[in-house]
């Protein structure tokens, strides 16, 4: 199982970060991820495999004013 925002999901062997952010519903061009408590940069989302138990935290840009 992995975590993504807290919420536990179904793990996937050899998925990249960019395949997850996809399959649950977040445009991976406009959040900013950290694995493990590490960040990410966007550019890696495709390369970055991920382990089963990592645990995602995805962030979301609002903009307002």
């Amino acid at each position: 199982m992995l975590k993504i925002n807290s919420k536990e999901i179904q793990f996937i062997e050899n998925e990249s970060l960019y395949e997850l952010l996809k399959r649950s519903n977040f445009n991976p061009d406009f959040v900013a991820v950290e694995v493990n408590e590490k960040l990410v940069k966007r550019e890696n989302f495709k390369e970055y495999i991920l382990e089963d138990t990592s645990n995602v935290e995805v962030f979301s840009f609002v903009g307002g004013g």
